[in-house]
């Protein structure tokens, strides 16, 4: 039986009103107000759960192949050899492709048969921003990635623009994966 409230009458016909300041609740498909931060039925802190959903979604963060220059001692080699270095800084350049996302480090070797290499990032223990001077001046520098990977432990991805901003979302992917597994870091003091 429906609720007074929700009925109108039109053209002398009883009609129901949807109102359109309600959604229905993910969890339990209960109609609840629009904007309730708390289902009232199944008790879901909808915030929550929402960035919960949104995380759990696996998003690019970079992928590129190192730029073909990236540091001054390059540039060097390049007048010293007539330009003639260019062919070998170019198939170096393609041969590595560097994938990172919320949920993990890939890198993709070779240019006739690919080799994937993928380090999940809730395994990821530190990392490091290196920026030698040659590669600093162009505005490049190197990410090192330290892990409990038995078979990558060390990661460098190098000719990074911007290595901090990349290192900052990473670190909180970092955080945010191991909290979803449950993973506790036990550091010595």
């Amino acid at each position: 039986m429906e609720s007074d409230e929700n009925k109108a009458e039109i053209n002398g016909k009883p009609e129901l009103v949807i109102e359109t300041d309600t959604k229905f609740c993910p969890l339990c498909a209960e109609r609840i107000k629009s904007a309730a931060i708390k289902c009232r039925f199944c008790g879901e802190d909808l915030l929550a759960y929402e960035t919960k959903q949104k995380d759990a979604v696996e998003k690019i963060i970079y992928s590129e192949h190192p730029p073909l220059i990236y540091s001054l001692v390059q540039y060097l080699w390049i007048i010293l050899t007539l330009g003639l270095i260019l062919i070998y800084y170019f198939i170096k350049s393609r041969q590595v492709k560097f994938i990172i996302s919320t949920q993990r480090v890939k890198v993709e070797t070779g240019i006739f048969m690919k080799q994937t290499e993928i380090i999940e990032l809730f395994r990821v223990d530190d990392f490091e921003i290196v920026s030698p001077i040659a590669q600093r001046i162009l505005g490049y520098g190197i990410l090192r990635i330290k892990s409990s990977d038995r078979i990558r432990p060390n990661l460098d991805i190098y000719g990074l623009p911007d290595p901090e901003r990349i290192y900052n979302s990473l670190r909180d992917c970092v955080m945010r994966e191991r909290e979803k597994r449950g993973i506790k870091v036990w550091v010595n003091a």
